[in-house]
């Protein structure tokens, strides 16, 4: 259902989760300001009785039509947010997006990020999904490992930390191709020590959660506690050897789950 952006239907969603007057007024100029028209009430999350793309503890997601008629992505901070602005979320996304990763970043105001609208699923969707898994398709759930690991290399490299690759299932997103996108950079900080390949390791291959052992039963670690060992190396030293090491330790190949996962990295 599209609906223009001044209606009434969804000033409780420019400000939520409590409509705020002042607040509403403001956002809605910052609205007219970067050109959205219309607001799409499709997604999978329910909220105030519509349909929007995602909920979070600082912001919502809403499908936009700006005035050029291209559907965006639109992320509203929460009036109740922790969080003064969205300015640092902004400017690690696009420092991001400058290694090709995580929606692009197209305009941006203290309180609004409109950005790339990346179609597909969720990694834990994505592979509910009983056609994506069959022993046919094995290679392809080796690559998908294989370009989040290599996408969190290059998080790594540039020093930036998401900050919450453990909980994979709610970061990674899978589109049309298998193409691979890492979102919502929220708790991304230049600040501290990047631990994106390590953390996004333990979720997808060690963690024993329902993502590594859907993965696992098409995939192979040749050796679950020399794994270990690489990726501790590599936390130490960041190098491209010791991230080809790890890699080198997974291959496609079905095999059973193993009761017990290693102990977590620490």
């Amino acid at each position: 259902m599209k609906v223009p952006i001044s209606s009434p239907t969804i000033a409780k969603l420019i400000s939520y989760p409590k409509l705020d007057q002042h607040e509403y007024n403001r956002r809605m100029s910052d609205l007219n300001k970067i050109g959205i028209k219309d607001a799409i009430l499709e997604g999978p999350t329910r909220l105030c009785e519509l349909n929007i793309l995602g909920k979070g503890h600082s912001g919502i997601v809403l499908k936009v039509n700006p005035y050029s008629e291209e559907s965006l992505a639109l992320k509203i901070r929460r009036v109740d947010s922790r969080r003064k602005d969205s300015l640092n979320e902004v400017n690690n996304q696009k420092l991001a997006n400058l290694v090709g990763i995580g929606p692009k970043i197209i305009d941006n105001t203290k309180d609004l990020i409109l950005m790339e609208l990346i179609r597909g699923k969720g990694i834990s969707d994505w592979l509910d999904d009983p056609s994506n898994l069959n022993p046919e398709n094995s290679k392809n759930i080796l690559n998908i490992v294989y370009e989040i690991l290599e996408q969190c290399y290059r998080l790594d490299v540039l020093n930036l930390d998401h900050g919450e690759l453990t909980r994979i299932d709610n970061h990674i997103m899978v589109s049309e191709y298998n193409h691979i996108h890492i979102i919502d950079f929220e708790s991304s900080s230049t600040k501290r020590k990047p631990s994106n390949v390590t953390s996004s390791s333990q979720a997808l291959l060690l963690s024993g959660g329902s993502i590594s052992k859907k993965i696992c039963r098409f995939i192979e670690i040749k050796d679950r506690n020399f794994l270990l060992n690489h990726l501790k190396q590599y936390k130490k030293s960041k190098s491209r050897q010791n991230f080809e090491d790890i890699l080198s330790l997974v291959t496609e190949k079905k095999i059973d789950i193993k009761k017990n996962s290693p102990t977590a990295i620490k």
